[in-house]
């Protein structure tokens, strides 16, 4: 079988790289102008209601009526627009019924008889700031045993390049969360280390060949081996992740509100982990080997 000529990834790799650094700087400019991310009840605390109307309503009108009595309520629909549906979401004040306060609301506006309370959720500020520091350090220990796992599998190098790949994934898609005004709360955590765990394996699969080739050619360049390998497995790459894209596109669309945020993270991730194995991992794994040969 006729070896495929090898596409020169590693010589765009500084271009890729800054790329990535100028997406990863402008989420840190937003962060400090915006003084911070957007987070959801499930960090800051607050009271959220799934109600149901009986007469044609839109998200505005509701959020208006919100307004109208001083409070910054988040209002997103639920199912089919004919539904009349809505998940409606008031921040955490000492003293105040959140629940009481939707209900008091919306009753007055339509009247109790056209209202109907499908379910209740409230989260003190306090537990909001422990699943805070919960999600935080499910990261980071996520990411050790990545390396952890890496490092006994392959070596050092490998390990390091993988773990500075998923860095650069959490970062990018933090960013995009930042661009877009996504709030973070418990199912965007859930979507990061989902893609942690996507990232990780299609770089397992990439670092496999690659480790296979320079077994079989050991006087090869390792930039070439790179190359020759990430050649090798780029339709495997591409078509695996094009149709979990698929999936995060169809759920983006038809998933309703209450889990686009979820499928954007997702779309975002998918495209950063899928570019950071080629792009990000390998070349990192070059540059430690060969400050690793050179301190020999």
């Amino acid at each position: 079988m006729k070896e495929k000529k090898p596409i020169p990834f590693m010589k765009v790799t500084p271009l890729a790289i800054v790329l990535s650094l100028l997406i990863i700087l402008a989420g840190v400019v937003v962060y400090v102008v915006n003084g911070g991310f957007e987070v959801g009840i499930d960090f800051k605390g607050g009271s959220r209601a799934e109600v149901a109307l009986q007469q044609k309503v839109s998200v505005g009108e509701i959020r208006s009526l919100f307004k109208n009595v001083g409070i910054d309520a988040n209002v997103t629909t639920v199912g089919l627009v004919e539904d009349n549906r809505f998940v409606i979401t008031v921040p955490y004040e000492e003293g105040r019924d959140g629940i009481e306060l939707i209900k008091k609301t919306l009753y007055q506006a339509y009247g109790e008889d056209k209202v109907s309370l499908l379910g209740v959720t409230v989260v003190e500020a306090k537990v909001g700031k422990s699943f805070v520091y919960r999600a935080l350090n499910l990261i980071w220990v996520v990411s050790l045993i990545i390396l952890v796992y890496i490092v006994i599998r392959f070596d050092f190098s490998y390990g390091f390049g993988a773990v500075v790949a998923l860095l650069h994934d959490l970062l990018i898609m933090l960013a995009f969360a930042l661009f877009l005004r996504i709030p973070i709360d418990i199912t965007i955590i859930a979507a990061i280390l989902m893609i942690l765990g996507y990232s990780i394996n299609d770089t397992i699969v990439v670092f496999d060949r690659i480790r296979e080739r320079k077994a079989l050619h050991k006087e090869e360049d390792f930039v070439l081996v790179i190359d020759r390998s990430v050649t090798e497995v780029l339709d495997r790459s591409i078509i695996t992740s094009l149709t979990t894209l698929f999936a995060a596109v169809a759920l983006y669309i038809w998933g309703g509100e209450v889990l686009r945020n979820f499928s954007v993270i997702l779309i975002v991730g998918l495209i950063s982990g899928t570019y950071s194995s080629v792009m990000i991992a390998s070349p990192v794994t070059a540059g430690v080997r060969r400050l690793t040969n050179r301190a020999k």
